[in-house]
């Protein structure tokens, strides 16, 4: 990016980059004139983004598009006026999408008055339009489709103009984009991208000024008739812009949540050969709570209740009949049935001796029918059901929902599922869950190893490891877990009682 004139690398830089944009968008000089046009409404219908972007940025859309490179910006073209919270996973190109090929597409459609792009300071602003800015000289196919853009003497860094008195202005949060404007236009696209610090972060007053920057100087420097304001930011942080924007019911806004996996555990970019299945279980390998943070959009914080050290003693499942009791297979469902309520939890648990083998783990926003599928998706796996009990809190129950969906799904089993209910006085469930403390800590929690990258165990793990008292963490998992345990522990008492009750009857061949 070219900061000044006298920075030659930095000029060498963005004019290679430029460059290098010339030689990836070749056009083919005996197209007609019909044809041209032609191909040029087709990438412009409805529906078409995708081949907009695959032809115009051939070097940029180096692995074929995922579903929400698609979707996502096709349903904000046809949404203006809205404020858009794109929590998208590290890595999966939110930066390029919002701050390179959107405001390209809507210049060609004739949308876009000009872009206003807010940043942690001046410096990142700035880089953050060096794409942007070099496309609209460099790129060959836009170039011949849509005329020359390049505008000599307003094309300074950070603040440029095309032709067609398009403007493009950069911002640190430590400016004001208060009255800015070319002419009678003023910018209707607004992006703020990575305007936050982590270190700052654990500032409050810094982070509610970030946001109040947002809201109070650069939402209302945008065209009042036709705007769109996105906020690019993985939800890393509770007191992330993102963050602080979504929780404000006062004014509306919409999400856009992509993790790197969608909620049964598969890619959401497999066609991307980085983010294929195998190669995401090894950036979790890596990364620890940093993949929960940036990949998976979690604020999370390791906790000091649970300790990584403790989670890692793993073993080999026996044949379920060789358990001391029947398997526990235990539910901790969300208030709702729909995918958007929390994650239902269901934890598979059986006990031998003073060992607890948790021999699976299924955690999803789901459906509650979804849910009820799971319980006979479990006894099929684990092949003799009659030894495996399903066991949910009995408040649950009585939930209409519930009920009927599971009553749909023994229907379409034809069978009925074998179910118990927990219904003890439960108390605090943070002292409940801080009872496995000294489980975990002897080593008598286990987890089962054939088990170890499935999707289920690995997120009761990231649970276990965020929980403590006031973490924002989910927590549906550890609850889970301690109701398989009781229940497992009540089993086993059952089983193995050796107490005599009633009346003594005297043995006449006994000896005194």
């Amino acid at each position: 990016m070219i900061h000044s004139p006298g920075d030659k690398k930095l000029l060498i830089d963005f004019q290679d980059l430029v460059e290098a944009i010339k030689s990836a968008t070749p056009v083919n000089t005996s197209e007609g004139a019909g044809d041209k046009k032609k191909r040029i409404a087709n990438l412009l219908r409805p529906g078409n983004y995708g081949a907009f972007v695959q032809y115009y940025f051939p070097d940029y859309a180096y692995a074929p598009l995922g579903w929400f490179h698609k979707k996502i910006p096709e349903y904000i073209v046809r949404n203006h006026n809205n404020i858009y919270l794109e929590q998208w996973s590290r890595g999966f190109a939110k930066s390029t999408t919002f701050g390179l090929f959107l405001p390209m597409y809507l210049k060609a459609k004739g949308m876009l008055n000009g872009v206003l792009l807010g940043s942690l300071n001046n410096d990142q602003a700035c880089e953050r339009l060096a794409d942007l800015q070099a496309n609209l000289m460099g790129n060959q196919r836009y170039i011949n489709d849509f005329g020359e853009q390049y505008s000599f003497g307003n094309w300074e860094d950070g603040a440029f103009k095309t032709k067609d008195n398009c403007g493009f202005y950069a911002y640190g949060k430590n400016q004001t984009p208060r009255g800015t404007r070319f002419k009678w236009k003023r910018p209707n696209y607004g992006i703020v991208d990575d305007l936050n610090e982590a270190r700052q972060l654990k500032n409050e007053s810094i982070a509610y000024e970030d946001k109040r920057w947002v809201m109070e100087e650069l939402k209302p420097a945008l065209w009042t008739r036709i705007w769109w304001l996105l906020v690019l930011q993985n939800k890393f942080h509770d007191n992330a812009v993102t963050s602080l924007r979504e929780q404000d019911e006062e004014i509306k806004s919409v999400t856009h949540l992509v993790n790197i996996v969608d909620n049964k555990g598969n890619s959401n970019w497999p066609e991307n050969p980085d983010f294929t299945d195998e190669r995401i279980a090894e950036l979790q390998k890596t990364e620890a709570g940093g993949f929960i943070r940036e990949r998976m959009n979690t604020p999370y914080q390791e906790g000091a209740d649970f300790k990584r050290e403790w989670l890692e003693h793993w073993t080999e499942a026996l044949p379920i009949h060789k358990y001391d009791s029947a398997i526990i297979h235990y539910l901790d469902p969300s208030y709702k049935s729909t995918q958007k309520s929390d994650y239902k939890f269901w934890v598979l648990l059986a006990k031998t001796g003073n060992h607890y083998d948790i021999l699976d783990a299924w955690g999803e926003k789901a459906t509650s029918k979804n849910m009820w599928e799971r319980a006979f998706e479990v006894d099929e796996e684990w092949g003799d059901h009659s030894l495996i009990n399903h066991c949910m809190e009995a408040n649950f129950i009585q939930e209409e929902v519930h009920r009927r969906d599971l009553e749909q799904v023994e229907r379409e089993q034809a069978r009925a599922l074998r179910i118990q209910y927990d219904r003890r006085a439960k108390g605090d469930k943070h002292e409940r869950i801080l009872s496995l403390q000294a489980l975990f800590q002897r080593g008598f929690i286990r987890f089962n190893v054939a088990k170890k990258s499935s999707p289920g165990m690995k997120l009761l793990r990231s649970q276990l490891l965020g929980f403590e008292h006031g973490s924002k963490m989910n927590d549906d998992g550890p609850d889970a877990l301690e109701g398989a345990v009781w229940m497992a522990d009540r089993a086993t008492k059952r089983k193995f009682s050796k107490t005599r009750s009633g009346r003594m009857v005297k043995s006449k061949t006994r000896s005194m």
